[in-house]
């Protein structure tokens, strides 16, 4: 049983190709239209083009080596960089904000060809580059402008220009900044202005100016543009800018858009390479020149200190004559020199942290940026921990780009960097107070020193004391100022590492879409594929009878046969032409009741269905002829009272007096109601005039005697029975019935009036039933295909 199951849940693909070859009309329906509206699709729909460039990200340092192991003690961060940051930071906001600000595109530019396309709608439209239409817009800054609406530009004769918009809902934006100013419903802008002048109007503020590039031909192509705000031409560059390695860890990056202007795609790109190298220039510039800056201040410092010191030897000089001292106050000088050096290089440094310990506890706060010099600082473990900082910095910028602050990185790269600040903070004061003891150990050594030099002859000690001052202030004005030219190298020499490898071009010959081979083959499969749904789902939900395997499903009552479907005239035609094939149909009936009946003695039969119009009358007539034609005597009794039609088939008067109902009345009599038909041995008792209680009659106890006057007189009793679905005159009459024939319709039956008669069967209240399937199309069945050509069955 599952194993049947199984076989007729299998899609039988013979059955599914006859059902769709029989709805080719729908299918060429289908294929016009998807033909068509491929056609009209290609039409309209602008082509798009595919752009790309190369840009190589550098990972070494530029410059000459000595200017750049000076400049790292301003930059200390890790010179190493990650490809995901630099596509971040290639594709970030704020770098296409300045990459479209340099570039002309708040304003686009569209024609509308003169074509039956365009009749009703603008279908076919096209953007152009600047140059493609005659006109140029020039949008006053700071004025709010209506964005986002076509605003059409005629040129007239007289060389002015009119300007006009239908607005149905639009909105006023500053376009530098995007803010709405207010929203703008059911009005119109109509101005007209001259060439270069300035249309002031609440909803556009802009110079209509001629664009000298565009070729002066009549033309009936109509022309608009749009305006768009910033943060809006930012978004729609940065949805379809992509940027990614050419190959795993390459260092050049590929850029790629698209657009339907080849122009401004090749334009964007360009510039946003250019913006990207500059600004990584700029960034590497302004280390070098906060560290000339630096050193020019301290040199200022010193300058006046060396003159000073050399002015006071010559004096001291002068006014006593001392030239050169003893050898032991040269000694004791030296020696103070020494200490004095060392107490400068204390004091420095001491400075040095303080200020740094100051500037990190200014900037201890969770969020506060704190970017430390180390200039004059050579403790490697103060440079370690800035370097650190530095970097973490560094990769929090670069998070805090795509990210919330929740972001659990966000959130670790702060406690690191608060972490990396107290340790610094620490080191500096453990740092402070080391330098402290330093310096008060050289006091200690320089008093002493000094106590020595004090007992010299005064002349020698103040004029050794004055040439250590300045030879102390000679050293350290060289110094700087060897620094200060080296930085100055550093800042000449400087370079990127960061250059186009190649400019933005067009990728291959043609657009990219849309694709006429690919949307002819996307049309011609919904072309196949939408009917072949519908056929499937009409199929599927089709709850009507259509064949001897849809019966089965739903009843195991037996089938006699199937009467084919024929026209008015092969139905007229019937009752004599034997050979016919509807003739032949009700003779294999027939045969298959006389077997399935189990003999002869089934000579009453009553022939119904569910409801009216699916031609149990028809049935009845042809069958009852049949076995009239086979030479048995056979009367036809037409209980269907409701909506009687058996007299329309042997031409008898429907005006007739006298019929069944009035027989079951009592006012006719048997020979009067009934009728001998052309069909030899057929005779027939129609309903006669139509009764007001049907039910009441065929109760009477004048049908019964009727019945048992017939089963003496015929061989065969073929009674027409109302629609069971309807009335109850089948229950009534089932009592003299020995076999019952149930009709359904080929696509008429509702498998569900099937399922009552099946119940019933199936509770044995009617027995001795079958059925036929009538008016079958064998042409549109796959079951009867083979029938379909044939003219007898």
């Amino acid at each position: 049983m599952e194993s049947r199951h199984t076989a007729s849940d299998e899609i039988d693909l013979h059955e599914l190709f006859f059902k769709l070859s029989k709805r080719w009309p729908l299918f060429l329906a289908s294929v016009l239209i998807a033909g068509l509206s491929a056609w009209m699709y290609l039409q309209v729909k602008a082509p798009t083009y595919d752009f790309r460039s190369t840009l190589l990200i550098g990972n070494q340092s530029t410059g000459s080596k000595q200017a750049q192991e000076l400049l790292q003690l301003l930059d200390p961060k890790d010179k190493g960089m990650k490809l995901e940051d630099e596509i971040g930071l290639l594709t970030s906001t704020d770098m296409l904000r300045r990459t479209l600000s340099r570039l002309p595109f708040s304003v686009s530019y569209y024609t509308v060809p003169s074509s039956w396309l365009n009749s009703v709608k603008n279908l076919q439209v096209r953007e152009q580059a600047i140059g493609g239409v005659p006109f140029r817009v020039l949008p006053v800054p700071n004025k709010p402008q209506l964005v986002g609406v076509p605003i059409y530009v005629e040129p007239q004769q007289d060389g002015r220009y009119r300007v006009h918009a239908d607005i149905k809902k639009g909105e006023l934006h500053q376009l530098a900044s995007g803010e709405l100013v207010r929203e703008v419903l059911g009005t119109q802008l109509d101005q007209t202005v001259r060439a270069g002048d300035t249309l002031r109007s609440p909803l556009l503020t802009a110079v209509i100016a001629p664009e000298p590039s565009y070729p002066a031909l009549p033309t009936k192509e109509r022309f608009f543009f749009k305006l768009q705000d910033m943060p809006s031409l930012v978004g729609d560059y940065q949805n379809r800018l992509k940027v990614k390695p050419i190959e795993h860890e390459s260092r050049i990056l590929e850029l790629t858009t698209q657009g339907s202007v080849p122009s401004k795609e090749t334009q964007f790109l360009n510039t946003l390479m250019a913006v990207y190298v500059e600004e990584d220039l700029t960034q590497k510039n302004q280390i070098g020149q906060k560290t000339i800056a630096f050193l020019d201040n301290e040199i200022n410092k010193i300058a006046q200190a060396r003159l000073n010191a050399a002015e006071a030897v010559s004096s001291f000089r002068a006014s006593t004559g001392v030239v050169d001292a003893t050898a032991q106050s040269g000694a004791g000088i030296q020696r103070q020199s020494e200490l004095q050096s060392s107490q400068a290089r204390l004091a420095t440094n001491l400075k040095y942290y303080q200020n740094m310990l100051g500037y990190m506890r200014s900037r201890r706060a969770v969020g506060q940026t704190a970017s430390p010099s180390t200039a004059g600082i050579e403790d490697p473990a103060i440079l370690a921990l800035v370097q650190q900082l530095a970097k973490l910095n560094t990769e929090r910028t670069s998070v805090a780009l795509n990210a919330t602050a929740i972001n659990p990185q966000l959130v670790s790269l702060d406690e690191q960097i608060s972490d990396t600040k107290e340790s610094l903070i620490q080191t500096l004061a453990n740092l402070i107070r080391t330098a402290n003891i330093s310096l008060g150990d050289v006091n200690q050594q320089l008093a002493q020193v000094r106590t020595q030099i004090s007992q010299m002859p005064e002349n020698e000690r103040r004029l050794a004391a004055l040439r250590t001052r300045s030879d102390f202030t000679d050293k350290n004005y060289n110094l700087l100022v060897e620094k200060r030219n080296e930085a100055a190298i550093a800042l000449a020499t400087n370079n990127t590492d960061k250059k186009v490898v190649d400019p933005a071009k067009q990728s291959g010959l043609g657009p990219s879409a849309p694709k006429p081979a690919l949307v002819s083959l996307i049309a011609l499969l919904a072309a196949l594929a939408i009917p072949t749904g519908i056929v499937l789902l009409s199929d599927k939900t089709n709850r009507r009878i259509q064949s001897k395997d849809d019966l089965s499903k739903v009843t195991n009552i037996p089938l006699l046969g199937v009467v084919p479907h024929g026209s008015s005239a092969d139905k007229q035609a019937m009752l004599h032409d034997t050979r016919s094939p509807i003739s032949e149909a009700f003779r294999s009936i027939r045969v298959s009741l006389q077997y399935l009946s189990s003999g002869p003695d089934k000579r009453f039969i009553g022939v119904t269905s569910s409801v009216p119009g699916e031609g149990k009358t028809f049935c009845t007539v042809n069958l009852a002829a049949e076995l009239a034609q086979g030479g048995r005597r056979v009367i036809l009794l037409e209980c269907d009272m409701r909506r009687p039609t058996m007299a329309g088939y042997f031409g008898i008067d429907t005006r007739r007096a006298h019929g069944l109902s009035t027989y079951l009345a009592g006012t006719s009599t048997l020979e009067e109601a009934r009728i001998a038909t052309d069909v030899p041995n057929l005779d027939a008792v129609c309903c006669g005039p139509i009764p007001e209680n049907p039910t009441q009659l065929l109760e009477s106890r004048r049908l019964a005697d009727l019945m048992q006057q017939l089963r003496e007189d015929y061989d065969y009793v073929l009674v027409d029975i109302p629609p069971m679905g309807y009335v109850a005159e089948f229950f009534v009459l089932l009592r003299y019935l020995d076999a019952n024939i149930y009709v359904v319709r080929q696509n008429y039956t509702d498998r569900g009036l099937v399922n009552q008669i099946s119940e019933l069967h199936r509770d044995q209240k009617v027995k001795q039933i079958y059925m036929i399937i009538n008016d079958v199309h064998f042409a549109q069945t796959y079951e009867y295909r083979y029938k379909g050509k044939s003219s007898i069955y």
